[in-house]
């Protein structure tokens, strides 16, 4: 697949994911959840992280193997360290919030 469509596809991932992780970060703030809902949240972030994954290893892999574009795959590397970060985060915080 050509690596642009991908990059257009993992830009709107993260939005999505971004838009995910905020909105329960800002119920977490307000709210007090059971365990149905926490696993409910739980499994929407999951989702979209996986989905966000599964296309940030299909350009790492499209990164590695072209010469001219390696030099551009630790900046990506780092950006998509962020955002499993940010999910581990998240996580954290459905946790603590049980």
């Amino acid at each position: 697949m050509d690596i642009d469509i991908l990059k257009a596809k993992r830009k709107s991932l993260r939005a999505a994911f971004t838009v995910c992780c905020n909105g329960i970060s800002n119920r977490i703030e307000t709210e007090t959840f059971g365990n149905n809902e926490v696993n409910t949240l739980y499994k929407q972030l999951l989702d979209k992280f996986s989905r966000l994954e599964t296309t940030q290893e299909e350009i790492s892999d499209l990164l590695l193997i072209s010469d001219e574009l390696k030099n551009t795959y630790q900046e990506d590397f780092s950006k998509a360290e962020e955002y499993r970060d940010k999910f581990c985060q998240i996580c954290s915080l459905l946790e603590a919030s049980q």
